[in-house]
Parts: C-alpha cells; sequence; structure tokens
C-alpha cells in the first residue's frame, strides 16, 4: 500500500496549465507546481506568463516555464507541445483553464460572440486533449483536467448568467470529458473535470459586483470561493492517487449545485 506523501507527489512529472498566469488558473498552477511538477504556464499574454513563473520558481525552486498560446490557435497548441516535449520529453498532466465569456440578451445574442466562446472552451480545450492523450498514450499514464462549471448542470435566468454560449460551451466540455474518460482508459489517461463556483477573478468581477447579493443567496454556503479552495481538488485529479478516478465532474462550489 502506498504512503498518502507518494500518493500525492508529482516529483518529476511535466504538466502545462493553460491560463495558468491569472484568475484560478493560479491556484491550479501552484497546487501543481508545490507537489513537486515541472510546468509550463500557457496562456495568450506571454508577458503575464512570464512573472507568474518566475514568481513560482522563486518561490518553490521547481522549473516553471512560460509560454505563449492561443487556444483558438491550432499553430499555437502544435507549437506549445512541441515546446515541452523538446523541453522534457514528455508530458503527464494537462489542465485546460483556458476560457472566455460574452454577455449577451440570448434573442439578441450575436455569432462573434458565440464562435469566440465556443473556440475558446470548447474547440480549443478538444484540440489540446488530442494533442496530450497522443502523447500520454505512447506513456501509458496521463492526467487531463478539464474546466467545467456550475453552468454545466443548470440554466440560469438572465439576471443571474446571460451568457448562453458559455453555458453551451460547459456542458458540452462535460459530457467530452465523460466520453473521452471512457475511449482512453485504454491508455492508462484519466479525464476529469473541476466545476468552479464563483470564485472571484477578472471574468467574474464585472458579475460579482454587480449581483453580489443574488449570488450569495444560491450559494448555501453563503461566500464565494477562496485563494486556495481549487487546489486540493486539482492536485487530487493530477495525482497518483487518483488512478481510478475518470470521467468525474467534480463540484467545488459552495454546494451551488446541489439547491
Amino acid at each position: 500500500m502506498r504512503h498518502n506523501k507518494e500518493l500525492f507527489d508529482l516529483s518529476g512529472q511535466v504538466a502545462i496549465v493553460t491560463g495558468g498566469a491569472a484568475g484560478i488558473g493560479v491556484q491550479m498552477s501552484y497546487a501543481l507546481a508545490e507537489a513537486g511538477a515541472n510546468l509550463f504556464i500557457a496562456a495568450r499574454k506571454l508577458d503575464r506568463c512570464a512573472a507568474a513563473a518566475e514568481k513560482m520558481t522563486k518561490e518553490l525552486g521547481i522549473k516553471l516555464l512560460p509560454a505563449r498560446c492561443d487556444v483558438t490557435k491550432e499553430k499555437e497548441i502544435d507549437d506549445l507541445f512541441d515546446l515541452v516535449m523538446k523541453e522534457f520529453g514528455r508530458l503527464d498532466i494537462l489542465v485546460n483553464n483556458s476560457g472566455a465569456s460574452w454577455g449577451a440578451p440570448s434573442l439578441e445574442y450575436p455569432r462573434s460572440g458565440w464562435d469566440k466562446v465556443i473556440d475558446t472552451n470548447l474547440t480549443g480545450p478538444w484540440l489540446c486533449m488530442q494533442k496530450a492523450a497522443r502523447i500520454m498514450s505512447q506513456q501509458n499514464y496521463g492526467r487531463i483536467i478539464n474546466l467545467a462549471s456550475i453552468a454545466s448542470f443548470v440554466g440560469a435566468k438572465p439576471e443571474i448568467m446571460d451568457t448562453v454560449a458559455y453555458q453551451a460551451s460547459k456542458a458540452a466540455i462535460a459530457g467530452l470529458t465523460k466520453d473521452l474518460a471512457v475511449k482512453w482508459a485504454r491508455y492508462n489517461i484519466t479525464v476529469n473535470a473541476i466545476a468552479p463556483g464563483w470564485f472571484p477573478s477578472h471574468m467574474t468581477q464585472g458579475s460579482l459586483e454587480t449581483n453580489e447579493e443574488a449570488y450569495l443567496d444560491m450559494i448555501p454556503m453563503g461566500r464565494f470561493g477562496g485563494e486556495d479552495e481549487l487546489k486540493a481538488a486539482t492536485l487530487f485529479l493530477a495525482s497518483p492517487g487518483a488512478s481510478y478516478v475518470t470521467g468525474v465532474i467534480l463540484s467545488v462550489d459552495g454546494g451551488w449545485v446541489a439547491m
């Protein structure tokens, strides 16, 4: 029987966190790096990735590298994975965290907004998963963690979330997670998702400030998520200890979906 320290040790493993330099992505990056993983922090803004990687490297003494990657551009995804393989020769963990939202009334929702959200939240993560799985299948090991949402499970009044493309993309990510968990289990690749509730971030700032009381009223715990409350879920799903867990959509939402 393995010791808990072994079950949650990521020493020597190699991970990618897309969108890992801002918002909840920072929590997820820290979760993996603190457990010993070598990490690529990838996002559209390379300067932000570089600053985050430098800060975490100084704090943790782990090799963290920045990389530019706009997940709506397939060539940039290819370049990212080529860079990882050139640097480390393997990939053990992928966290698909890059995301976008677009708010507009559903009857007037623009095609441009729909395309942007679907490309960022669904097509891009799918391409990253496929690229990662091609590597992981050769290793007979891998952990893929997608970012679903409480929006994966329920609809919302327009006063709460008037973001139909976001809702659709996150429901699709939940379905894709389950399907690929079944398809890739034979390669010893687990595919799971985290479904965060309301965590303060750049993306959610406007909504939370405008409708704070309404949101809090729908969260049984009566508060928003904290600065370290996604770390444990991320580490668990990325760890050797989660070897028999796949196809799970893990809600971290203060009880929102249980309502």
